[in-house]
């Protein structure tokens, strides 16, 4: 059975990208797969989101993906007052102007949900409400998408999401069958476990102790997890964002403490 990469939240970051794309490359998968939000907050939608259709496009949706239809469909004047300041609206503002309206029809064409090799699952925020576009950020968070897995049961309950830029597992805590720790970076994923692994972020991630590109490769035949961290010019995204014309809080979050003192002249 292949060995499976899975990147989600890319959010528009090209060199995050591409560095992440160069390690697949020499990791010896046999095979890719996104798990939504390839735009928003980066500088980059439309060259992120070609470059995730050159290597398959195997992509579900994600909230940010999704919004750039809800903004087409409503029209930016019916944004509140100021939403160009907002991270949020600010990105998905900058993907629709980018991309082409083809590549839109793609982006927006993409499922909630994809099946995955040993039996595992691939969702951008959660299974229980997709449309809602829940965090699963705790065992109680999780506890509806737990009872999804358990649905499924046996070697399909295991899912993987995105969508808090996390890298976490997050276990059914009354199953009587537990994941386990191989090593720091390696997870061992039994028949049997119900668990939702949240697979981190290539281009915006959220931990403050290691700002990398994070992403991860799943083994179906070892059930096994190997979490990845993928260094890239982090200073390159950061001021592509504020050329752009991106709030700077976007480009903020890419960057260490000490490289933010060093950009602002501190």
């Amino acid at each position: 059975m292949p060995k499976t990469a899975i990147l989600t939240d890319i959010h528009a970051n090209l060199p995050a990208l591409e560095a992440v794309l160069r390690e697949v490359d020499a990791s010896g998968v046999d095979g890719i797969v996104f798990g939504g939000d390839l735009v928003g907050y980066g500088a980059f939608p439309a060259d992120c989101v070609e470059r995730v259709r050159s290597v398959g496009g195997q992509s579900v949706l994600g909230n940010h993906d999704e919004f750039t239809r809800l903004m087409v469909l409503r029209g930016e004047h019916l944004l509140p007052e100021g939403w160009k300041a907002n991270p949020v609206w600010a990105g998905i503002g900058l993907a629709i102007r980018q991309m082409t309206e083809e590549s839109l029809e793609w982006l927006w064409g993409r499922p909630m949900n994809l099946e995955l090799d040993g039996g595992a699952i691939l969702a951008h925020a959660s299974l229980h409400d997709p449309p809602g576009w829940h965090y699963l950020t705790s065992e109680t968070d999780a506890a509806p998408t737990f009872a999804r897995l358990r649905e499924r049961g046996g070697e399909r309950s295991l899912g993987f999401f995105g969508h808090t830029h996390q890298m976490q597992c997050l276990a059914d805590p009354t199953a009587p069958i537990q994941p386990k720790w191989l090593a720091r970076d390696r997870l061992h994923l039994p028949v049997g476990v119900v668990c939702a692994m949240l697979a981190g972020s290539v281009g915006q991630p959220r931990d403050r102790q290691d700002r990398r590109a994070s992403w991860v490769i799943w083994d179906g035949d070892a059930r096994e997890v190997e979490i990845r961290h993928t260094a890239y010019p982090a200073m390159e995204a950061a001021k592509g964002i504020v050329e752009a014309g991106l709030p700077i809080e976007s480009a903020l979050r890419l960057l260490s403490a000490e490289e933010r003192l060093d950009w602002l002249g501190f």
